[in-house]
Parts: C-alpha cells; sequence; structure tokens
C-alpha cells in the first residue's frame, strides 16, 4: 500500500514573531522541517513526501537542500495557498494515482513518534479517515461574551486534535473537490471531512506531539528533541 505524506508550512507564523519563518528556525543546528521530515522517513510504510511551502521558499529549499531531500523521500516542493485547505489541495493535487493513504501534517511538528504515525495509517486502511488526538486534561469553561461562566464542560470524550491526519487518497479528494472553494476556512482537514459526512476515528497521543507557534514551544522542542 503506498503512503504520501504531505506536510504542510505555507503559514506566515506571526506568532513566533522575527524575521525568519518557523520551519526554517534551527533546533539543535538543524532546521525544524528537517526534524519533521525524518520523522516520517525513518518509517518504512512512507513512499512519499511532498512539502508545502511559501512559494518565495521553494528555490530555496532545493538549492540548499537537495540531495538530503531526495535522500529523504521528498518528491516534490509545492507552493502553498491562500488558506491551510488550499495549501492541502495544492499537495494533494501532486500525488499520484497510485497512492491509496495521504497522510497530512503540520511541517511544524517535529516531536510526532513513529508508532503513531504507523498507528494512523493502520486506523485508515480499516477505517478510511483518522486522525492523532491527545485527550484533554484542562478543565474546560464555556463563557459568554461579558466573560462569564455558562458551564463546565465535561472533558471524558473531549481531544485536542493534531497530525498527521490520514485519510483514503480517494475519499479526501472527494472532498476537497466538494468542500475546497466554499467560503468557510477549516481549522483541520478532519473538519472537512466530517463536514462532508464520514466518519473520522481517533488514535490516542500525546501532549508531547506540540506545534512549535510561540518562542516557548521552541524551548519545548529544544528540550525535548536529541
Amino acid at each position: 500500500m503506498k503512503v504520501s505524506v504531505i506536510l504542510v508550512g505555507a503559514g506566515l507564523g506571526l506568532r513566533m514573531g522575527g524575521p525568519v519563518k518557523k520551519p526554517f528556525l534551527q533546533i539543535h543546528d538543524k532546521p525544524i522541517f528537517l526534524h519533521t521530515i525524518e520523522r516520517f522517513f525513518q518509517s518504512d510504510m512512507i513512499s512519499e513526501i511532498i512539502l508545502v511551502v511559501g512559494e518565495s521558499e521553494i528555490k530555496s529549499l532545493r538549492e540548499q537542500w537537495k540531495g538530503t531531500l531526495d535522500a529523504c523521500k521528498v518528491k516534490k516542493i509545492v507552493a502553498g495557498g491562500k488558506r491551510r485547505q488550499d495549501s492541502v489541495y495544492n499537495g494533494l493535487c501532486e500525488t499520484g494515482r497510485d497512492v491509496e493513504i495521504v497522510l497530512i501534517h503540520d511541517i511544524v511538528r517535529p516531536l510526532v513518534r513513529r508508532e503513531h504515525i504507523e498507528a494512523v495509517i493502520h486506523k485508515v486502511k480499516e477505517y478510511h479517515a483518522a486522525i492523532i488526538a491527545a485527550p484533554m486534561k484542562a478543565t474546560v469553561k464555556e463563557a459568554g461574551n461579558d466573560l462569564r461562566i455558562q458551564r463546565t464542560i465535561p472533558r471524558n470524550n473531549l481531544w485536542m486534535a493534531q497530525t498527521p491526519q490520514g485519510f483514503k487518497r480517494e475519499l479526501i479528494l472527494n472532498v476537497f473537490s466538494r468542500l475546497k472553494d466554499v467560503d468557510r476556512e477549516f481549522t483541520d482537514d478532519a473538519e472537512m471531512v466530517e463536514c462532508a459526512g464520514y466518519p473520522v476515528c481517533i488514535v490516542p497521543g500525546t501532549d508531547e506531539n506540540i506545534k512549535i507557534t510561540t518562542p516557548e514551544d521552541m524551548r519545548i522542542a529544544e528540550a525535548l528533541l536529541t
């Protein structure tokens, strides 16, 4: 079964600040995007990797990292779009027709575990759509516009969605063909699949699989990455 990975990193990264976009920040003398690529390259179940980045970054990536990317199963580098779903769709269009499963992953989640990547693939084989998620640990309050608490939401069945999110290629392409042009910004790919009426399964993950968004996240990743 051929599995394609789309690593999405075309966002502006405004919350981090500074002149360097998040995927290219260095942790232990290696850019974040390369840490993430290596996590997927380590799995024999992965057939190819597609990078989706800002259009202005494609040339430098190809010039500076071509040998490394070729060795890590990176087959294509494509430009992202205005919204996240536009970027993902650009990556999906580059997957081969012989691909059966597509994993979509935030390029700035370099701490994903190999066993979780492969668990998602196995779950997709069985149920067609699956994501990594961590159980909610915090107490969640719902408040009104006046910031007065209206209720405490039971957390037993609440999960924090992460990536990778995996889908049968035929399913996710069908969903995007139906919803990619709607006037709505989806927060993740599973939300689109849910909106289209398909069930999505959860693979339990851990809080370690953080998305690097702030300087604090960088410090955590530096401590955890070896």
